[in-house]
């Protein structure tokens, strides 16, 4: 019999890529908060991370043996309220149980002044969704110690779509004004190649701690949405401009420049540039 993998925030970005994928190994279990009809694959199941008492008797049921925590992987009000006590609970549960647990975490839990973060960088957040998933790791780390926490940079994808870079085309074709910031760096990681690296994590238990899985390229902003925009046919107008975080007065960790030596070590497939994936599926 296959071992039984619950998925959290299935019905989201990352979710939803991982869900097919996931299939193929596990006996799946969907979970999602809202929009079950965009999972795509496995038996759905609705759930609130914030109901205490629900999420453990869903646990005590399905009795999991794998945890994938890819839920509130986004900065939404309602996904920060989700953070802390969806992670305390699955990580007691997995440490109980004996369940693998991998905890999808992010690079905001640094403050972007002092790069390169490598895996064992402590964090430093200043956002509060970073100070939200930053506890959030505490708490895995504390409760469950066998767990693999991820720490992804920006999760992006052409087919379909990711939200930002959908953000990004949907003003281009307004024609609005639309600012990239040109100081501020992330390393960001192709959506499946992220999936193929925590379908590894999950078959490998004697992996745990941190963990970041980035790609290897350092981009700004203005640098990385223009790859983006070209691969997509689209030429930047007048109306896509640079800017700086500088210069916005926003809050924001300006450099958070990720080393992968853990994945690089450890995973069989490649956590490759934004250029490498754009020759590959060109």
């Amino acid at each position: 019999m296959a071992p039984r993998l619950l998925l959290t925030g299935a019905s989201g970005y990352l979710g939803s890529h991982l869900a097919p994928l996931a299939a193929r190994r596990f006996e799946l279990y969907s979970a999602f908060y809202s929009n079950p009809d965009r999972v795509t694959a496995g038996t759905p199941i609705g759930l609130d991370l914030t109901d205490g008492a629900a999420l453990e008797r869903a646990l005590a049921e399905l009795r999991p043996d794998v945890i994938l925590h890819t839920a509130a992987s986004n900065r939404d009000a309602q996904n920060c309220e989700a953070i802390v006590p969806g992670a305390r609970a699955l990580a007691a549960f997995a440490h109980e149980s004996g369940a693998r647990l991998i905890h999808l975490s992010t690079d905001l839990v640094f403050d972007g002044e002092h790069p390169p973060y490598l895996d064992d960088a402590p964090p430093c957040p200043i956002m509060r969704y970073g100070k939200a998933k930053a506890e959030a790791e505490a708490i895995v780390a504390e409760l469950c110690p066998a767990a693999v926490i991820v720490r992804p940079s920006l999760i992006w994808g052409l087919d379909p779509i990711d939200r930002q870079t959908g953000w990004l085309v949907d003003g281009v074709k307004r024609g609005d004004r639309v600012t990239l910031f040109t100081d501020e760096f992330r390393c960001p990681v192709w959506v499946r190649d992220l999936c193929a690296a925590l379908l590894q994590l999950a078959a490998r238990p004697n992996i745990a701690g941190p963990m970041n899985l980035c790609g290897p390229q350092a981009l700004n902003r203005w640098d990385f949405g223009t790859k983006l925009l070209a691969a997509l046919g689209f030429a930047p107008g007048s109306n896509v401009v640079r800017g700086t975080v500088k210069e916005s007065g926003l809050v924001r960790s300006r450099n958070l420049t990720l080393i992968a030596d853990r994945a690089k070590k450890i995973l069989e497939s490649p956590l490759r540039s934004v250029d490498e994936v754009l020759v590959a599926i060109s």
